[in-house]
């Protein structure tokens, strides 16, 4: 025959320890998660850095562009910079610019001062 344990006792071994080492498992999960993500959008190029005259490359896409400023004469310089406007917040700011066939803008609502749209043209004749 067997004895039942007394009332209080568990079968089952404490969980507590199990709970925590899971959390941290989770923790670390999205942790890692958010840095790799973050990256993505904190990858330095040189869009912030060029000026009127200025060519560059983009070796990104139209949707996430990625800008590496070189000298005009470079093959690679897909692109010239017709004007930079500062506090320009759409694609629009380039309508009135001559021969402008492009815009990359940058808006950062927090700092006005690093909100800008760079009008661009082609630079292969």
């Amino acid at each position: 025959m067997t004895t039942l344990p007394p009332l209080g006792d568990s079968l089952q071994p404490d969980h507590s320890l199990r709970r925590v080492w899971m959390f941290v498992g989770v923790l670390v999960v999205v942790c890692v998660a958010a840095f790799f993500i973050n990256r993505q959008f904190m990858t330095e190029d040189d869009h912030a850095k060029v000026a009127a005259g200025d060519c560059f490359e983009n070796s990104g896409t139209a949707e996430k562009p990625r800008i590496k400023k070189r000298d005009c004469v470079d093959p690679k310089a897909d692109y010239k910079v017709l004007k930079k406007i500062d506090g320009g917040v759409t694609s629009l700011a380039c309508s009135d610019v001559e021969g402008s066939t492009g815009a990359l803008t940058q808006v950062n609502f927090g700092k006005a001062s690093e909100t800008f749209a760079v009008c661009f043209k082609s630079n292969h004749r």
